[in-house]
């Protein structure tokens, strides 16, 4: 049985994986964008509009942007493309409690033989994450049973936090589900959400950002223990200041863990999360 690897498996994910700068350079990695519609203005997330651009576009716009997923037709494009080249293909989508993407994406991918494509009940770059831990299983060769077997492990097992600047985008986005019980926009009061089933649910409300960055790392400590094999990653939305602050906080609570990257909120989850969010996620091996 064929093993796959980095030269016959490719991966296919939309723009809501917020990656960091040059994530797609390499081979067999495809981003598909989500558009962000300015009124009469119309967007690829990450293709024509960059974060910075983004947040500064968002800033100065006197009308709210709104969000639209890919098409059909242009998911089938790119498993046409990736057919010819590569054996098996793998595509990981933001929750499909969310967006209809994980649909047009599956849809477009009936006629390939060799495309497998996941709804991974999550969002931003938690999915970067599975395709990074993914892609160093295919650098060294695994058989597909066994690249199923970690992915379940991933979708599983994953957990991602995130605090709010504030709700009110996603208020006016409709996605804010059953995190509608989080008090927020009251001075010094954070809003951490997380995301169970595909859905994003309150977590905590603490008062100031001391506090905030200590449920998070609490969230770290419940999940793994300290002789885990922990694998993060942090981004934020127009708030990479926050970060450094997070990733000490991290590490004071799980010293061996390991930072893989930091990612980018882009158009579509800035669209609804606003600016300022900062968040991470994490897998135990």
């Amino acid at each position: 049985m064929t093993r796959l690897s980095l030269e016959n498996t490719a991966i296919v994910v939309d723009s809501t994986c917020d990656p960091p700068p040059g994530y797609f350079d390499e081979p067999g990695l495809v981003m598909v964008p989500l558009k962000v519609h300015f009124g009469d203005e119309t967007y690829r997330d990450g293709v024509d509009l960059s974060p910075p651009e983004f947040f500064a576009k968002l800033a100065s716009s006197p009308v709210l942007p709104t969000t639209s997923q890919p098409t059909v037709a242009e998911f089938t494009t790119v498993y046409e493309a990736l057919s010819r080249d590569y054996e098996h293909v793998f595509a990981f989508h933001l929750s499909s409690g969310m967006s209809g993407t994980y649909q047009a994406s599956l849809s477009a991918a009936q006629p390939f033989r060799g495309v497998e494509v996941y709804d991974t009940r999550t969002v931003s770059a938690t999915i970067c994450l599975l395709v990074d831990r993914l892609r160093a299983k295919l650098a060294e060769g695994i058989s597909h049973d066994d690249a199923h077997v970690y992915i379940d492990h991933f979708l599983d097992q994953n957990h991602m936090i995130f605090q709010l600047a504030t709700l009110e985008y996603l208020r006016r986005g409709g996605r804010i589900g059953r995190a509608q019980s989080m008090v927020g926009d009251v001075f010094g009061i954070r809003p951490l959400i997380t995301i169970e089933n595909g859905e994003l649910v309150a977590y905590a409300k603490v008062r100031g950002e001391r506090r905030a960055l200590e449920a998070m790392a609490s969230l770290l400590s419940t999940f793994a223990t300290p002789d885990d094999d922990v694998k993060l990653v942090t981004w934020s939305a127009d708030a990479d200041d926050k970060l450094p602050a997070l990733e000490e906080a991290l590490l004071a609570a799980r010293p061996k863990a390991e930072v893989v990257f930091h990612g980018r909120v882009g158009a579509i989850v800035g669209t609804h999360g606003g600016p300022g969010v900062f968040a991470f996620a994490m897998i135990v091996e």
